[in-house]
């Protein structure tokens, strides 16, 4: 071990401080310590067992420009609410696609499918229909052993001419609501409502059969309510 003097340095008159010929320096940045490289040309790297952050933010990408892709991303502990401490355990991998966080409601984070977090619930599914829309209309595709609870259509701009409107699949254009069910004509804000009740067969590519019958105007919501029952 080398030898070396232990001294009652109080500080230094110097902006910077150099730890070894080539190592660190410490910084003064208006109040900011700042560990900058041995050039003091770019930030260096600092590594602890453990960093306590006194305060409420954590500033990531600090140096950022505020333009083009380069923002600051900032992590924050909200500002009121909290009750007792919060330790949030990460999840061991970084999943796979399409994939969200849940928490075991003790802080343990993972990653689970949407379909496997919220598998029971009502869900709704939403395409625009315009008078000139081209048919047929991709809506969504079901899951297995969805069932479709509820179709709705909602006028936001009357359509003139003869326009007529199915929702099913291919080979079926009807299953969900027929074109007997709803008129395209009527009044902005009119609902048309059907509850089939029924269970996809499988997984299916729903459909809206749309013919525009001269209209040049219109404007409407399709709306498919859907869950799989638990």
């Amino acid at each position: 071990m080398s030898t070396g003097r232990w001294i009652d340095l109080l500080g230094t008159l110097k902006s910077t401080f150099k730890i070894g010929l080539t190592g660190v320096l410490l910084k003064n940045s208006a109040a900011n310590l700042v560990v900058r490289n041995t050039t003091d040309a770019a930030d260096a790297e600092v590594t602890m067992s453990k960093l306590n952050v006194s305060g409420n933010v954590v500033v990531i990408n600090s140096d950022a420009a505020g333009s083009g892709a380069d923002w600051l991303y900032t992590l924050q502990r909200p500002a009121a609410g909290m009750t007792a401490a919060v330790v949030l355990t990460l999840p061991t991998d970084d999943g796979t696609p399409s994939q969200v966080l849940q928490t075991d409601g003790a802080g343990v984070l993972s990653w689970t499918s949407v379909g496997g977090s919220t598998a029971s619930s009502d869900k709704m599914d939403t395409t625009s229909l315009a008078f000139g829309t081209a048919s047929p209309v991709a809506m969504m595709t079901t899951g297995a052993g969805d069932i479709i609870a509820k179709v709705k259509v909602v006028i936001d701009t009357p359509f003139n001419g003869t326009p007529s409107l199915s929702i099913g699949v291919v080979g079926t254009t009807s299953k969900y609501m027929g074109a007997t069910e709803v008129d395209l004509t009527m009044a902005a804000g009119t609902v048309f409502e059907v509850d089939p009740g029924l269970v996809a067969g499988g997984v299916e590519n729903i459909i809206a059969t749309y013919a525009a019958g001269g209209a040049s105007a219109g404007a409407a919501r399709m709306l498919l309510h859907y869950g799989t029952p638990s």
